[in-house]
């Protein structure tokens, strides 16, 4: 393991790398990726909902369902 310099004395850098090894500050997680299929799915998702968007805005100059999706939103996410 390469030795970390935080206050250039080696003992004090010692202590602090063991505690913060012991807080598990140097563990590293296996990144949970997506599947492309999961992938596509998602920008496709993202695509229509800024095409609907885009088309609100053109076609009324504003979000007409933009109250009523801030709505659900915070329902499903909460």
């Amino acid at each position: 393991m390469k030795q970390s310099v935080f206050t250039g004395i080696e003992c004090d850098d010692r202590r602090i790398a063991s505690e913060l090894q012991a807080m598990g500050y140097y563990d590293e997680y296996g990144a949970e990726s997506q599947s492309a299929v999961s992938r596509v799915i998602d920008a496709v998702g993202n695509f229509v909902t800024w095409m609907r968007w885009k088309g609100e805005v053109g076609v009324y100059g504003c979000r007409v369902g933009a109250d009523y999706a801030r709505y659900m939103e915070a329902k499903v996410s909460a």
